[in-house]
């Protein structure tokens, strides 16, 4: 499109530029340009409501935010690109030191909540990637009025007020974004859009397997520390983890059905104060393998397993432990199920950590 790149020049200028998106037209502005803001801020009549920052990757979320909720990042995995913004709490501060500056944080986050929205539109995307700013936007239009599905809509309502028109032709969904609030798992609809509220439930819901191959130690060793450690992180018991949405799941490659977890790997998790008593063993299956949102493997004879299975589930199959193979215990004594099982959860806080998990 030959107005990208004046349009990118145009927002590094400090002016206001109509860009499209898959739900209405809206207005753009650096965010580190303070009369910029102002400016935008005046033409909405918006002395004071924050505006979302427009993102091109899922990654840059780490930008704004120390620690994402896992309901959050489930849903942000399954919603964008698309009409979905999503409001998180900051913690007081950017994580990025290229956002340090105060005055800015108070621009994008003036009551300690960032909003952030990653938009389903090529033009705006690319738009976004290029100018490497923090980008604000907000629907183009005045205050009172409909938003804009086309940018002559934008034009006749906001004339010479903004600064360039980039147009995409018209809108595809022509109805607002949705809005959700987290304050930690728990969230809010704020405003009903292109998704409904049983959309949102829906979406936040996550299923995780660990594969291995026979479905009776290393796999349920790490299903039973996840569920542990996911319950700590959630502030909730194991056995609520279900009603949160949150789904832990185990399977084997070459496993018998209905199989209990060998007595050294439950004692191995006992010690660490993780359950599997109530573990049976699970062949893995193609529909099982399409099913769940992620999947973490033993080796990389487990991964090719499932690739061989499920070729397109390689965006959500990855190794549990980045450095190598995590071998299997069977015929060794305690020690090694106990040396597993700390490997295994070693990986897990990583993951955790890491916003993977």
């Amino acid at each position: 499109m030959e107005q990208l790149a004046p349009a990118v020049e145009a927002l590094r200028a400090g002016k206001l530029v109509v860009f499209p998106t898959e739900t209405v037209y809206g207005i753009a502005v650096a965010a580190t340009d303070a009369a910029a803001v102002d400016r935008l801020r005046e033409l909405k009549s918006r002395p004071a409501s924050p505006f979302s920052v427009h993102i091109a990757d899922r990654s840059e979320v780490g930008r704004y935010v120390h620690r994402t909720p896992v309901r959050a990042r489930t849903l942000m995995a399954k919603a964008w690109p698309g009409p979905l913004t999503v409001l998180l709490p900051t913690g007081g501060g950017f994580p990025d030191a290229e956002l340090a500056d105060p005055a800015l944080y108070r621009r994008i986050a003036p009551h300690d909540v960032v909003g952030l929205r990653l938009p389903d539109d090529l033009a705006t995307l690319r738009l976004l990637r290029e100018v490497r700013l923090s980008v604000l936007g907000t629907s183009a239009n005045l205050a009172g009025q409909t938003p804009a599905a086309s940018a002559q809509e934008a034009a006749d309502q906001l004339g010479q007020g903004v600064d360039l028109y980039l147009d995409a032709g018209p809108v595809r969904l022509a109805k607002a974004s949705t809005v959700v609030e987290f304050e930690g798992e728990k969230l809010r609809v704020l405003r009903q859009g292109a998704y409904d509220q049983g959309s949102i439930e829906r979406m936040c819901r996550r299923s995780v397997l660990f594969v291995c191959t026979g479905n009776t130690c290393r796999s349920p060793m790490a299903a039973a520390l996840y569920k542990k450690m996911l319950a700590e992180r959630l502030g909730c018991k194991v056995d609520e983890l279900p009603a949160l949405g949150q789904e832990v799941l185990s399977a084997g490659s070459f496993a018998f059905e209905g199989g209990p977890a060998s007595p050294q790997a439950a004692e191995a998790v006992a010690q660490m104060g993780a359950d599997l008593a109530g573990h049976r063993s699970r062949k893995l299956t193609g529909a099982l393998i399409q099913a769940v949102d992620l999947i973490f493997c033993m080796s990389r004879q487990h991964r090719q397993e499932v690739l061989a299975a499920i070729p397109a589930a390689a965006g959500k199959t990855l190794l549990l432990e980045e450095a190598g193979d995590i071998a299997d215990p069977i015929g060794q004594d305690a020690s090694a199920y106990r040396e597993t099982a700390q490997r295994i959860a070693r990986s897990l806080d990583r993951l955790m950590k890491e916003n993977v998990l």
